[in-house]
């Protein structure tokens, strides 16, 4: 045997490269994507009804700031009884008005006045979908979604806090 045929015996051929697999299939992906989107509904589902009763425990929580106020209010000065009038929220904001005004002179102004913030400026809503604050003769009441009348409108966007309400010069306090 000679030099060149021993070598030729050595010699192995390259070896097949292999394929690695690299990734996933379209099949895969589109597994895991409709299982994602199964999951991220029941999710949102969930957060709906939870979000819902987070608006129900706010709106609730405005009625009792409210309803303190006005306890406040009637203790430095008389009880509000003021008849209801299930028409345009009219004496719900009225009685708002009370709640929020300080006598300028502070000889005459109450102590712990004013008993709700004057920023507070609500709009009335007869919307049966919305959260509303009416005025049952002695307190304000909530009227959930599907309860029908009308009331001050409950903005879960703060949006009803605005520029401090102006009273006239001439207003006097409890003059009804």
């Amino acid at each position: 045997m000679n030099s060149s045929q021993k070598n030729i015996a050595f010699y192995k051929p390259a070896a097949q490269p292999t394929r690695c697999r690299a990734g996933f299939s379209m099949s895969e992906m589109i597994v895991v994507i409709a299982i994602l989107g199964v999951l991220a509904g029941v999710v949102v589902i969930m957060l709906q009804g939870a979000f819902g009763a987070s608006q129900e425990a706010l709106a609730k929580a405005r009625v009792e700031m409210l309803n303190s106020a006005l306890h406040t209010w009637s203790t430095a000065n008389r009880e509000i009884y003021f008849p209801p009038n299930d028409g345009s929220g009219e004496e719900e904001l009225y009685i708002l008005r009370e709640l929020q005004f300080r006598d300028p002179n502070p000889l005459k102004a109450k102590t712990g006045s004013p008993y709700v913030p004057p920023e507070y400026n609500p709009v009335a809503s007869s919307n049966k979908t919305d959260f509303r604050i009416r005025w049952n003769g002695r307190l304000y009441e909530l009227l959930l979604p599907d309860q029908e009348g009308s009331g001050l409108l409950m903005d879960f966007a703060a949006s009803d806090f605005t520029t401090p309400h102006q009273f006239p010069e001439n207003y006097k306090s409890g003059s009804f």
